[in-house]
C-alpha cells in the first residue's frame, strides 16, 4: 500500500510519536526531503485527536497525511487509528502506520485491518527516512 500526497494538498504531514529522538529524526529528514507540506509533529494519540477537533471545528488545516507509530502510551497507534476512522470527517485521512523497527504480520494485519492506508518500518538511515518523505509526493 503506497499513499501519495496530491500536489494541489497543502495540509501538514502530523508524525504522531511520543519519541522526541524520533521526531526530531524525522523533522531533519523531511527537510532534507523534496516534500513541500509543512511537518507538524503530536506527542501522542490523544493530541491528535485534540488537533482533529481543532480541524473540524475550522482551526486547523486537514492533514495531508499522518504518520502514526503503534507503540505510544495512554492510546497506541491502533487504537488512536480507530478513533480517527470513527469521525466520519477523517475517515478517508490517509494514516501511515510506523511499525516500530519491526514488520511482525500480526501487527502488519492488524495495522490494514484497523483502516490504515499504508504501512512504514520506521527507516533507520537518514538517507532511507529522506526517501520515504520524497516517495510521499505524487508521480
Amino acid at each position: 500500500m503506497s499513499v501519495h500526497i496530491p500536489p494541489d494538498e497543502t495540509g501538514p504531514v502530523v508524525m504522531v510519536d511520543d519519541s522526541p529522538d524520533d521526531i526530531l529524526i524525522a523533522r531533519r529528514c523531511h527537510r532534507k526531503s523534496g516534500l513541500p507540506n509543512a511537518f507538524l509533529p503530536l506527542n501522542g494519540g490523544l493530541e491528535l485527536l485534540a488537533h482533529l477537533e481543532d480541524v473540524d471545528a475550522g482551526r486547523a488545516p486537514m492533514p495531508a497525511v499522518v504518520l502514526l507509530d503503534i507503540n505510544m502510551p495512554d492510546l497506541n497507534g491502533f487504537e488512536t487509528l480507530a478513533r480517527v476512522r470513527g469521525h466520519a470527517a477523517f475517515v478517508e485521512v490517509p494514516v501511515i502506520m510506523m511499525l516500530t523497527n519491526s514488520d511482525d504480520p500480526r501487527d502488519v494485519k492488524r495495522a490494514i485491518e484497523s483502516g490504515a492506508s499504508g504501512l512504514q518500518i520506521k527507516p533507520t538511515r537518514v538517507r532511507d527516512y529522506v526517501a520515504f518523505f520524497d516517495s510521499l509526493t505524487a508521480a
